[in-house]
C-alpha cells in the first residue's frame, strides 16, 4: 500500500480530527454501496487500511518510526538475533579454535 498519509491526503503533522475527517470524506466518496466505479472498492479498502494505521495512535507512532510499513506489517530489520558463536553466528560444536 502507499503511504497512509498520501492515501488520506493529510500532512504528517495532521491531528486526529483532521485524519478522521479525511478518512470519512474518502469513505463516503468511495463506499461500494454508493459508488459503482470499478476502482471505488479498491480505493475504499486503501482508505480503510490507511485509517487503521493513522487512526490508532500507537500504530501511527510505529509507522512514523519506520517499525511497520503501509500495510501495518513489521519491517525487516536484519538478523540481530543471530550473533555470537562461530561460522556466521552458528556454533556447530567441535573443539575451540585457538
Amino acid at each position: 500500500m502507499r503511504n497512509p498519509y498520501e492515501v488520506l491526503g493529510v500532512p504528517k503533522t495532521a491531528g486526529e480530527a483532521e485524519i478522521k475527517k479525511a478518512y470519512r470524506k474518502l469513505a463516503k466518496t468511495y463506499h461500494p454501496d454508493t459508488n459503482k466505479d470499478a476502482k471505488a472498492k479498491d480505493r475504499f479498502a486503501e482508505a480503510n487500511s490507511a485509517y487503521e494505521i493513522l487512526g490508532e495512535p500507537e500504530k501511527r507512532r510505529q509507522f512514523d518510526r519506520g517499525e511497520i510499513d503501509g500495510d501495518g506489517k513489521p519491517r525487516a530489520t536484519g538478523f540481530e538475533g543471530f550473533g555470537g558463536g562461530r561460522a556466521g553466528g552458528f556454533d556447530f560444536g567441535g573443539a575451540p579454535r585457538g
